[in-house]
């Protein structure tokens, strides 16, 4: 369904402004600058020269066409081969090592974006597993037993991942290798036009991390305060133009938010109602989805609320989603299954963002994620919504 009007444009116009925060919104040539987005973390593996350049190309222009201006992709990702659950080939095999042929697939996607009048929020690691991430790190320092994938290790693997910033044995390491692949791709000259990656306007923000998780530990608060400030600060004495935000859900309450949001730019919520227990792809009820709207436009009143009125911040919805119909003949995970619930569902986000946006009190949203004319193969990684675990 098309987006309601708004009293301002979302276009970028071929821009060599850079974004910029004004109170809660975010400006672009002193105007407001509104993000209808799309999560589209395949783009440096698909911009590969042995990736698929004419599927990219054929997906910018479909996004285009649908009033898609921004697009959250990965600047990262973390080897060696041969690791089970996540995407490959990796940017970066050891720490330094990288895979010169998937930077040049980066450089030439952002060199793409500025034809189709869009902005790229680069995510600089991962929590989880499927682009190697903090768990990686945590192994390349530690390499004293296997990561714990969630497939087979359930809940530990997020103590795994979050030793990357919690345990005092490794942390300091983790960080250098860290630091150093943000240095790294910030100073990036792009093989294909000349211009260094901090001094590109075609992106938007950098992201620390997708989804770093809070850690119920002991100085919990101190601890995860610290890695979101030092690396924020460290991004920013490295690049002066670009924006900085978290990555981060919002799922852990207003404290969590306000102790991981005190140093970036712009405040960074996730909403996912089945893998947080608020609605079941199964169950066709009515009551089922109305608990699904109820969650999503009470989390993001809350999250907004805290953004805007505690923090003074701009905050932007970088993830949401949801499953096709699972109660029918089809598998839910079959391009051919309805989308009942999805479309009402994705039409009552839009609104909700839209009431927001009127009171100066959301900038956007990025729905999870564009696949494009991309459909599911087990033979290989075949780039899809979901990396391919999922």
């Amino acid at each position: 369904q098309p987006f309601p009007q708004i009293n301002f444009s979302t276009s970028m116009q071929h821009t060599k402004s850079f974004i910029k925060v004004d109170g809660t919104r975010f400006i672009l040539d002193n105007k407001p600058h509104y993000v209808v987005g799309a999560n589209y973390w395949q783009a440096m593996n698909l911009g590969m020269e042995s990736g698929n350049r004419s599927r990219v190309l054929k997906d910018l222009e479909t996004l285009k066409e649908n009033g898609i201006n921004s697009l959250r992709i990965m600047a990262a990702s973390e080897g060696p081969p041969g690791e089970p659950y996540r995407m490959y080939p990796a940017l970066m095999n050891a720490p330094g090592e990288y895979d010169e042929s998937v930077f040049q697939g980066l450089d030439w996607f952002l060199d793409q974006l500025k034809n189709y009048d869009m902005t790229a929020i680069m995510t600089l690691s991962n929590f989880w597993h499927w682009s190697g991430g903090f768990a990686q790190y945590v192994n390349w320092v530690d390499n004293s037993g296997k990561i714990p994938y969630p497939e087979v290790g359930g809940f530990s693997f997020d103590s795994y991942s979050a030793r990357f910033y919690t345990d005092s044995e490794i942390k300091d390491t983790c960080q250098k290798y860290y630091r150093d692949h943000i240095k790294t791709v910030i100073n990036r000259k792009n093989t294909v036009n000349g211009m260094v990656y901090k001094d590109d306007p075609t992106i938007f923000a950098w992201e620390l991390a997708n989804e770093p998780q809070a850690v119920y530990s002991s100085n919990a608060h101190d601890v995860v305060f610290q890695w979101f400030d030092k690396t924020s600060k460290f991004i920013k004495s490295l690049d002066k133009n670009h924006l900085v935000t978290t990555g981060t859900e919002g799922k852990h309450g207003k404290d969590w938010f306000i102790t991981m949001h005190k140093s970036d730019n712009f405040t960074s919520v996730h909403v996912w109602v089945e893998n947080w227990g608020h609605y079941s792809s199964g169950d066709p009820s009515p009551e089922n989805y109305q608990r699904a709207v109820n969650f999503m436009r009470n989390f993001l009143q809350e999250t907004s609320d805290w953004s805007t009125k505690i923090l003074k911040k701009p905050v932007l919805l970088g993830e949401y989603g949801m499953a096709r119909d699972g109660w029918t003949d089809i598998s839910k995970y079959d391009p051919k299954a309805p989308v009942t619930n999805r479309d009402k569902y994705f039409t009552e986000v839009a609104k909700k963002i839209f009431e927001l946006e009127k009171q100066h009190a959301q900038t956007g949203l990025m729905f999870w994620a564009y696949s494009g004319i991309g459909r599911p193969s087990d033979s290989k990684p075949t780039w899809v919504g979901d990396p391919p675990h999922e």
